[in-house]
Formats: C-alpha cells, sequence, structure tokens
C-alpha cells in the first residue's frame, strides 16, 4: 500500500467546494472519479482544506491510499488525463502513510482579490471581488494589524461552522496593491475557520470605505459576535496559495 500526495489547482466556479456532497459536482469527487478510472480503485481522498463553493486553488494538497504500482509521474499524467480543464494535477509524490494532509499542515496561505475601480472585468468577473467605491488601502493596513496573532476568532467564524473551537493563529497579512485596481489580501495562518478569510476581507473593505475605522478591528475580535464583523465576501475573490508542513 502507498500514500500519494497530490498537488492541485482548481478554477472553482463550477463547484460546489472541495468536499464530496451528493448530487453535485465537487473537486474531491471530480478526483476520487479519476481515480477509479486510472487504478480501478475507489480510494478516500483527503484534502488539507475544505474550500467552500467557488473558492479556487492554486495549491491545494489531497492524498490517497493505492495498492497500484503506477509511478507517481503517471498517475499525475493519468489522472490529468481524465480530469475536466479546470481541475489539474500539478505533482504527485509518495508520502508516508501516516501523512494526512490536513492534521499535519503547519501553515497555509490565502489570497482574497479585490477589483476596486469605476468598471469591472470580463476576465476577472470569475476570480476577484468587483468593489465600486474607492477604498484606502493604507486604513485597510491599519486595520489588518489588528488581525495578527493567536486570538478567539469568533467574530470572523461562519455561523454554521463546525470547528471544535475558535482559536485560530493568523502569522501575518499582507494587502498589497498590484495596478490597475487589483488589491490583493494576503493571509498566512497555521489554520482558518470557515470563511475566515472571506470575513476578513469584508470588513476590511468596510474599513477602506470608511464604515469602519482600523481601531474598530480588534473591537470586533473582542466582540467573539459574528454579527460585529461585517460581510463575508464573494467566494469568487478567494485562493488557497500553498499548504506548508
Amino acid at each position: 500500500m502507498r500514500n500519494i500526495k497530490l498537488l492541485v489547482e482548481y478554477e472553482g466556479t463550477e463547484y460546489a467546494g472541495w468536499q464530496v456532497q451528493d448530487g453535485l459536482p465537487t473537486i474531491q469527487g471530480s478526483i476520487i472519479a479519476a481515480v477509479k478510472r486510472l487504478t480501478g480503485e475507489d480510494v478516500i481522498l483527503n484534502g488539507a482544506s475544505r474550500t467552500d463553493a467557488g473558492v479556487h486553488a492554486y495549491g491545494q494538497i489531497a492524498s490517497f491510499k493505492t495498492g497500484s504500482k503506477v509511478p507517481p509521474y503517471n498517475i499525475m499524467q493519468g489522472l490529468n488525463a481524465y480530469l475536466p480543464s479546470d481541475i489539474v494535477i500539478k505533482d504527485a509524490s509518495e508520502a508516508p502513510l501516516e501523512f494526512d494532509p490536513r492534521r499535519h499542515s503547519k501553515k497555509k496561505t490565502y489570497l482574497y482579490k479585490i477589483l476596486n475601480r469605476s468598471f469591472p472585468s470580463a476576465l476577472l468577473r470569475r476570480h476577484s471581488w468587483f468593489v465600486f467605491k474607492p477604498l484606502d488601502v493604507n486604513l485597510m493596513r491599519e486595520g489588518a494589524r489588528h488581525i495578527i496573532g493567536e486570538k478567539d476568532f469568533t467574530s470572523f467564524m461562519a455561523a454554521d461552522s463546525d470547528a471544535l473551537h475558535s482559536i485560530r493563529e493568523v502569522i501575518s497579512i499582507e494587502i498589497i496593491e498590484k495596478g490597475d485596481g487589483l488589491i490583493e489580501v494576503e493571509v498566512a495562518g497555521t489554520a482558518f475557520l470557515r470563511h475566515m478569510v472571506r470575513i476578513m476581507a469584508g470588513t476590511l473593505v468596510a474599513v477602506g470605505k470608511g464604515k469602519l475605522k482600523p481601531d474598530d478591528v480588534s473591537k470586533i475580535i473582542e466582540a467573539r459576535d459574528r454579527a460585529a464583523a461585517s460581510m463575508t465576501a464573494p467566494a469568487q475573490g478567494l485562493f488557497l496559495m500553498k499548504v506548508e508542513y
């Protein structure tokens, strides 16, 4: 028996998220079906992050155990032949049998893209949040400083989250102006709650619009109440960039 580790890239627009759901197209379900066609096996596929419907990934990590002797490179090539074009296996390698992509991860990095200008983009409409009102990026950066550290992020947790606790550590958060109205919010942490990065993005946009003061971010965290934070930013702007072990 071998444990095969996959590096996966996907465009999540057409999917109901990572996790298998009856009757709905999912990333996990698509890869499991491709493995079945390649090896004839019904496998359990574990992922590092259960991304939501419409969320994308440059660097999702997944793994499955197999009795197949197909070399990792051929597994990558074979799966790509069976997968739809919006899901790509970028690498396949052998990992220790005990390796679990989710439990063993040490750091995850997410990117949230905001398009802030007077007109939308035909090309970025599936990959960013179009915000018409001008944003003060410096105010957003001031607000973001309050997010860094190990804190109780109940205020940035989806109401239907099944997390056992809401303590998480945000290692870094950067807000980068890329030009032509594109703003990227890059957040790295040890782990994240459901909708956490999207609620952070929504709250920082509220700061950028002047609806909240930068110091209000600290008060929102201290409130430990989802209703204290701003809207959940749309799914299409979120990307899972990298998982580190």
